[in-house]
């Protein structure tokens, strides 16, 4: 191995030079691990700082490019809407130009009302598509739609059956009708959407 003319190796790193190299590249690694680690927390927490996430922080909806997949989901809970007849706001609303491609509902708790069930329920997007995710239905229909568990809504993922697109921002809502006020029930709404022109 070539020495210096002090007597010192040249040509070839020491297992000494070789380690301090090693541990400096090491750190110099993690500190930029850690920076981008931090720095997407932070973008993080600032997409989720009120605990919600919104159409605006999910960027423009309505230009050419990959988008997220948009999901709304509301809940209809007697304990906390009530049940009287006419609408009531489900308190999530869609996007100016929204178009709803496909959604369900899971009912949790069964829908009832006054004696024989006779209420009706519609999903409604008020103005543009009244009744247009769920038609209205008796609670006491025989297909059981407002009994625990999965059922489907009309935008099924074909085009024929996507709903209305909004004219503005709609807040979701249902209607009830039928004569009866609705006495007890819960469901949860999911509804995947995209945004037009």
């Amino acid at each position: 191995m070539p020495l210096d003319a002090d007597g010192k190796e040249t040509g070839w790193l020491s297992k000494w030079a070789f380690q301090v190299g090693a541990l400096a590249a090491d750190a110099v690694g993690r500190a930029a691990i850690a920076t981008g680690y931090f720095a997407a927390t932070a973008a993080m927490r600032a997409l989720f700082a009120d605990g919600f996430l919104t159409e605006a922080k999910l960027g423009v909806p309505n230009v050419d490019g990959l988008h997220p997949n948009r999901v709304a989901r509301t809940t209809y809970d007697f304990a906390e809407h009530g049940g009287a007849q006419g609408t009531i706001s489900l308190g999530v609303t869609l996007p100016d130009n929204a178009i709803i491609t496909r959604a369900w509902y899971e009912v949790i708790d069964i829908l009832t009302s006054g004696g024989g069930d006779a209420a009706t329920i519609s999903i409604d997007i008020p103005t543009d598509d009244v009744a247009g995710i769920v038609a209205a239905i008796a609670i006491s229909n025989g297909g059981n739609p407002w009994d625990p568990g999965l059922h489907e809504a009309i935008q099924d993922g074909t085009a024929a059956n996507f709903s209305t697109k909004t004219t503005a921002a709609r807040t979701l809502q249902i209607t009830v009708a039928g004569g009866q006020d609705i006495t007890a029930g819960k469901f949860i709404l999911f509804a995947e959407y995209v945004v037009s022109d």
